[in-house]
């Protein structure tokens, strides 16, 4: 936890100035590679990965609305909820805050997320 930012379990990763809307970023948050998305006036994570052939590259991906489009095949996520809209499974959710002007994502150091199921 970051003391000054009264968020327990969240890690800054990023000053939200830095990323401009309709962009991302991939970041690394303890050895895991993480799409961090500037979409309107929020910022949504998800892992960088597509389930489909694993390709790490969904912070390259095409953005349109909250819908999140894998620049390899085409399969389509919601950054809300990590579900399919076009393909099948799921991309991790992660929790973002901005506090201050800095991107916080929530972190769990065994790998799990309080993002939707």
């Amino acid at each position: 936890m970051n003391d000054d930012t009264g968020l327990d379990g969240f890690v800054r990763v990023a000053r939200a100035i830095d990323i401009a809307p309709g962009t991302a970023r991939k970041i690394t948050l303890h050895g895991k590679d993480i799409a961090l998305w500037h979409v309107g006036n929020l910022f949504y994570a998800v892992d960088n990965v597509c389930p489909h052939q694993h390709f790490s590259s969904l912070h390259q991906g095409v953005i349109d609305g909250l819908l999140l489009t894998c620049p390899m095949h085409g399969w389509t996520y919601s950054l809300e909820t990590g579900r399919a809209t076009a393909g099948s499974g799921r991309v991790r959710t992660y929790r973002v805050e901005v506090v201050g002007g800095d991107v916080m994502i929530e972190s769990h150091d065994d790998g799990t997320s309080d993002g939707p199921e």
